[in-house]
């Protein structure tokens, strides 16, 4: 991809999330995703873009895989020849548990002051609903908590994603350093919300704090 061809809006998108037993096999997985999206990932159809994660914790890696659509992320990664070695990490020694989350970005991406920044900080929320009906609810009220959240001092953007059945949704929000996150954490409207959000799911929800370890964009 040269300068001059804009960025493929991506419609697909995945969570693989790894929990190792240490930071030493958490370091290899990440040389391993890093390293194999590098090499043949990137030059495949469809990839738009690639972001490796370190949980806070030393012990949790996420990649977020952003494609064009779903048919190609599997055509072009799932059933790609040379995907093994990946398709394989979960069963790797000194991995405790592997789960994938698929799904479409839900609403448009929510953008802050340092939006054309390379975030360091990021959280994968994840959030367990009961139907598409209180899927559309959560949606709702990170739309409304916009109105301050883009202007917060070090936000760089969040993007809510929904799986096929409507009951899981992840966001992503992405900070430029942990600085800027504890600040956002500190304020009162987030409390505020997470309580709103807390009625409406059927299983409490999920969070990794990480830090940005790569990010690999399509050749």
């Amino acid at each position: 991809m040269t300068s001059a061809e804009p960025a493929a809006e991506p419609g697909f998108v995945s969570f693989g999330m790894l929990r190792a037993d240490g930071p030493e096999t958490a370091d290899a997985l990440v040389g391993l995703l890093t390293g194999e999206t590098t090499r043949w990932v990137r030059h495949t159809p469809g990839f738009v873009s690639s972001r490796v994660h370190v949980g806070t914790d030393g012990t949790t890696v996420v990649n977020r895989g952003e494609w064009t659509d779903e048919e190609t992320y599997r055509t072009s990664f799932e059933e790609h020849p040379e995907g093994g070695l990946l398709r394989s990490l979960g069963t790797r020694r000194g991995v405790l548990a592997a789960t994938v989350f698929r799904g479409s970005p839900a609403a448009p991406r929510l953008e802050g002051p340092a939006a054309h920044a390379r975030p360091g900080v990021a959280v994968v929320a994840t959030r367990h609903l009961g139907d598409r009906a209180a899927a559309d609810a959560v949606l709702e009220m990170l739309a409304d908590s916009g109105a301050w959240k883009r202007h917060h001092p070090g936000f760089v953007s969040a993007t809510p994603c929904v799986d096929r059945n409507g009951t899981t949704l992840v966001n992503y929000p992405t900070w430029t350093d942990e600085t800027a996150y504890r600040e956002w954490m500190a304020d009162p409207r987030i409390s505020e919300g997470q309580e709103k959000l807390a009625r409406l799911e059927v299983a409490p929800p999920e969070y990794v704090l990480c830090r940005v370890a790569a990010q690999i964009d399509a050749a």
